[in-house]
């Protein structure tokens, strides 16, 4: 698996910088479909000879390895797509080019909500439906389909995690985080010293409880944010909250401590009033 794992990191790695240097996305999108093409050729021959050590590779191999590589085919196809309208569209067809493609992507997650909820919940409790070969389909839809077309390199759900990873990749190439030149000239010291799946419970508690952006703000964004302020890297959010909520004794640690020390704060300063 870890072959699996570090093939994947150098292609990503390798596409991005694709992504920076290639000015023509047409050129682009062409070199990024030889480099995926190879890796999954690779895979699927080494996957054919070989098949997992464990039920937990596969599933994954199948949930994070294969999505990701598949992402990027999917994303650079979209922009190929786009750049090709920019031949003979006006800047407002264009525009609508561009809004219809999101929508694609909205239609796949609201036709597997889901599906979706789960995936980026982090959640594993249906995995083995989910991300294990041969295993009946819960429904049949075009995106489970090539699970009948070649089973032993597709599962019924790991085509719909490509689409949820590409959808990312796809919102950053429109609206790119900028830089935060505040924090950058400053340069404050503050560092997030709590234990790191801390930092993943206060993540989540924050979303659930809607206090941002009045309840639409995205994980993914609210950890980004967190990753500046704190000078820490969270890493899989959606895995470590796997961790937090599969906690046996207390699922909620950090937020009940914060309850407990902001309590305790509130009683020493009554004493000095």
């Amino acid at each position: 698996m870890q072959d699996y794992i570090a093939a994947t990191k150098s292609l990503c790695e390798e596409l991005e910088q694709l992504h920076i240097d290639e000015p023509d996305i047409n050129n682009r999108t062409t070199k990024a479909a030889k480099l995926i093409r190879k890796v999954l050729t690779s895979f699927r021959k080494q996957i054919y000879k070989d098949g997992f050590q464990s039920e937990d590779d596969e599933i994954h191999f199948f949930k994070y390895v294969k999505p990701r590589v598949n992402s990027y085919l999917i994303f650079f196809s979209v922009l190929a797509e786009i750049e090709t309208e920019k031949l003979l569209a006006s800047e407002k067809e264009l525009t609508c080019c561009i809004e219809k493609k999101e929508r694609m992507f909205r239609y796949i997650m609201r036709e597997n909500r889901e599906f979706v909820t789960y995936y980026r919940a982090g959640l594993t409790h249906l995995d083995r439906i989910y991300f294990l070969r041969g295993t009946n389909l819960i429904t049949l839809s075009k995106h489970s389909t090539r699970q009948l077309d070649d089973p032993e390199f597709n599962t019924s759900h790991d085509g719909v995690a490509a689409n949820i990873m590409a959808f990312d990749l796809f919102q950053r190439h429109l609206s790119p985080k900028p830089e935060l030149p505040i924090f950058n000239q400053l340069k404050p010291k503050l560092k997030w010293t709590a234990n790191k799946l801390d930092l993943v419970e206060l993540i989540y508690a924050l979303q659930a409880s809607g206090a941002l952006n009045y309840g639409e703000a995205e994980l993914k964004d609210i950890c980004y944010s967190f990753e500046q302020i704190f000078q820490i890297k969270v890493g899989d959010l959606y895995r470590s909250f796997h961790d937090v909520s599969n906690r046996k004794k207390q699922q909620v640690k950090f937020v009940n401590t914060l309850e407990k020390s902001l309590k305790r704060k509130i009683e020493e300063l009554d004493e000095y009033s």
